[in-house]
This record gives C-alpha cells, structure tokens and sequence, in this order.
C-alpha cells in the first residue's frame, strides 16, 4: 500500500513552464495584446500573526490576503496606441478635463485581465483571471536621440485587481 500511495504523488506532466508562450489580454485595451512583452506573474501573501508562548514566539496566518500588483510591459508601438488607451482609461477613472473623457469607449470603470500560459507546443493550458483590474501606473517612455532604432521603447503598466483565479485549460 505505501507504494500506490508514492504512485499517486508522480505528477501526469512533467514539462517546464515555458514563459515565453503566453498572451495577455484585457478587452477594452486591444492594443496591449498584440505590443505586450512581458507580464510579471504576481503573488499573494498573508500578514503573519505573532502568538506568543513561554518558550519561543510561534506564527499563524492572518485573516486576509493580499496580492501584489500586476505590472505588464508594452512595446511602445509608433502610433501610441497602448499608451494612449492606458492613459484615457486612467483619466476615465480619475479626473476628466474634456467632455469626450467622459464618454470613451469604457462603459465600466474595471475589466477582467486574462493571462494566457501556453504547452510547449504553444496550446493553451493554463489562464489566470485578473478580476476588476484597473491601471494605477502609467510608466514613462524615454525619447533618446543617443540610441540606435534597433531598440523599441518600453514602458510598465501597473494594475490594481481584487483577486486572481487560476483555471486549467
């Protein structure tokens, strides 16, 4: 018997993940999909709680949980168009100072972000749901006229969500 249960603990797939065969895509910002480069995988920690003993102080875990923010990197495309929809979604959200902010293209203030990991033989297998992400950084686009044109501008995109699910494909 001890050996079924060794058996059972032999994982059905042993291959790597592959983080270069993803795709990122929040619906209202359809440019992000197509310019974006790198998407840094969050995580989520729990505050810990001290409970004191006369020998040694033990630790549990507290009451909620937390997740780090979602930080993606876009390709600067040449029209600005990640940019530029990042920046009306966070004016949307903030502070409109023309009229036709108030009736962008977002009917809601938040949107689901999905995060697509690919097999290595690039089929869909894993999807992260980023529920009610919205943007709360605009990174910055450096104009340098000491680079070579070989070098395509960055720039980060920081989103705030409430919880991320994960779902095999």
């Amino acid at each position: 018997m001890a050996n079924q249960s060794v058996l059972n603990t032999i994982p059905d797939n042993t291959n790597f993940l592959q983080t270069t065969r993803f795709t990122f895509i929040i619906p209202q910002l359809p440019f992000l999909k197509y310019f974006c480069q790198t998407v840094l995988m969050p995580g989520a920690a729990t505050a810990e709680v001290n409970v004191p003993t006369p020998f040694a102080d033990t630790y549990r875990h507290g009451d909620k949980l937390v997740y780090d923010p979602l930080t993606v990197t876009a390709l600067s495309d040449e029209d600005l168009r990640v940019f530029e929809e990042t920046h009306d979604w966070l004016a949307y959200l903030t502070n409109p100072i023309k009229f036709n902010q108030f009736k962008y293209k977002f009917t809601e203030r938040y949107y689901d972000g999905i995060l697509t990991s690919n097999t290595n033989a690039n089929l869909p297998n894993v999807r992260i749901k980023f529920r009610n992400c919205h943007p709360v950084t605009l990174g910055s686009i450096q104009f340098d006229s000491t680079t070579t044109a070989d070098i395509t501008p960055v720039f980060d995109v920081t989103f705030r969500y409430d919880v991320f699910e994960i779902e095999r494909l």
